[in-house]
């Protein structure tokens, strides 16, 4: 009997396949939006380049574009627009759409704030951080921001004594995960202090990163791992390990947070984020629970550590690479700041023109979240021109093709802060998306634009003469889509030193 049974199992298999090839082809409601026929198909189109490509499907979508047009279809119910002008469309404060729950679960972690795909929950969830990341609430943490930061610059300080290299890949990282623990859980996780540079917190989080386009297709593989004894995770998988283990370092965190004493962490002159959030009367009891709050701390330490910090990196690889650029920034902090000891606020430092503008610029090219961020309309159909969008459709757009778009920006891969000073820079100033809009947008755009300008103002008022040292465009090239852009494995990224003048002092 079994011997009957199996080829009629096979030929049934063999129909489903082929009726649902013929279904999504040309019955879809997507069938007819252009694009590859294998995409159209079988997510396994995106995985072959995501998976096997390790994060190449957002760059293959500019070939796409090219050769189908600005809308094309990405996989069996995902659309993806390219247009600068549809950006304020998509993405705006009337829009309560949902994410695509396909797309998030790369990241493997629904209790985070970012990953939430229903636009009711995460209204819920953004309602009760939002007071937490006011510009008021990011002032008054300011002092804490630039006591890390003037941390890093002593380090430096000590290596330019012994002429040692300084990896500020990793330094940045270091600093931004110092800045963005003790915000979230009253403490640093004292990355500074470590021999390493934090090489090892980093490599854990880049063990995540590699697998996330392997977990967006088989998302078990995260179930998995965390429910696997720790041995047999050593065994099978010591990225995975990695994993797990840094997530048992934020639980470890959150628990001894919320066993402090109240006295201690309320006389702090910022709100703990953690500590309010499971505190306050407003928070549901459902979202208080550990593992939801546990998990809500991890995405806020990897979101606020990762991209600040490759902004960071990339933004002094720029400014370091182009001479001209140093010396009128560096010009311009010196007449700003008589004092390098004593850097005044963000607010003040953003005023100052070409600072600014390297920021600006910095982050243009940094692109923090490379991605496509899909949104999904549940209940009516969206417009794009003369193509109708049918509902409980995904429709995503790269902020690589806005803020690197050759009509937008000229010579898009170029370094010119002095773009943000044209006549048209207000303009230009609609299209730097990079910290998305809308209802979804970043919720820590304060203290990341605190960090940027107190870290660059700082770095080169106090190492006018940094150096680079063996640095390329190479090694700064972010050539793997893993929601932020990664450069690629190995010792890789910003290694610069302080120059001879600074040593002498």
């Amino acid at each position: 009997m079994f011997g009957y049974w199996l080829p009629a199992a096979a030929v049934l298999l063999v129909l489903y396949i082929v009726g649902g090839a013929i279904y999504r082809l040309f019955f879809h409601p997507l069938a007819k939006f252009p694009g590859p026929k294998l995409a159209a198909v079988t997510v396994w189109y995106e995985a072959y380049y995501d998976v096997v490509g390790k994060g190449q499907y957002i760059f293959k979508l500019k070939e796409l574009h090219d050769k189908y047009g600005p809308i094309i279809r990405i996989n069996p119910n995902e659309l993806h627009i390219r247009d600068p002008d549809y950006y304020d469309t998509l993405y705006n404060q009337t829009n309560r759409l949902d994410k695509s729950d396909y797309f998030y679960r790369m990241l493997g972690n629904p209790y985070a704030l970012f990953n939430t795909s229903p636009a009711s929950l995460h209204r819920i969830r953004r309602s009760a951080l939002n007071p937490f990341f006011s510009a008021q609430v990011i002032s008054r943490f300011r002092p804490h921001l630039q006591h890390a930061t003037d941390r890093l610059c002593e380090r430096m300080a000590a290596c330019a004594e012994h002429d040692e290299v300084i990896p500020l890949f990793y330094a940045y990282r270091c600093l931004t995960v110092d800045i963005i623990s003790e915000f979230v859980f009253g403490s640093q996780l004292g990355l500074l202090d470590r021999e390493d540079w934090g090489r090892a917190f980093y490599a854990a989080y880049r063990s995540l990163w590699d697998l996330s386009p392997l977990i967006r297709q088989f998302p078990i593989i995260m179930t998995a791992a965390m429910a696997m004894p720790r041995w047999m995770t050593a065994v099978l998988n010591p990225k995975a390990l990695e994993v797990v283990d840094m997530f048992a370092a934020v639980d470890e965190e959150t628990l001894k947070l919320l066993r402090s004493d109240p006295a201690e962490v309320e006389k702090k002159p910022y709100p703990v984020v953690m500590w309010e959030l499971a505190k306050s009367e407003v928070t549901p009891p459902e979202e208080k629970r550990f593992e939801v709050l546990t998990l809500q701390a991890n995405g806020l330490l990897s979101a606020g550590f990762e991209t600040t910090g490759a902004a960071l990196a990339h933004m002094t690889y720029c400014v370091l690479a182009n001479p001209k650029t140093q010396l009128k920034l560096v010009r311009e902090l010196e007449e700003a700041i008589p004092d390098p000891g004593n850097v005044p606020s963000w607010q003040v430092l953003e005023k100052l023109p070409y600072l600014s503008s390297v920021v600006k610029e910095g982050l243009r090219l940094t692109i923090g979240a490379v991605s496509r961020l899909p949104r999904i309309n549940r209940t009516d159909y969206m417009r794009y021109k003369e193509w109708q969008i049918p509902p409980n459709t995904a429709v995503g757009m790269a902020a690589l093709y806005v803020v690197k778009n050759p009509d937008v920006f000229h010579d898009p891969e170029a370094f010119i802060p002095e773009r943000w000073l044209e006549p048209d820079a207000k303009e230009l100033e609609r299209h730097l998306v990079v910290f998305s809009k809308g209802t979804r947008s970043c919720i820590g755009i304060n203290l990341a634009y605190a960090e940027l300008y107190s870290v660059m103002a700082t770095m080169f008022r106090r190492f006018p003469n940094l150096e680079l040292f063996e640095t390329t465009d190479e090694d700064m090239e972010g050539v793997h889509d893993y929601f932020a852009p990664m450069v690629r494995s190995g010792d890789k990224g910003l290694k610069v030193k302080v120059g001879r003048s600074e040593k002498a002092q």
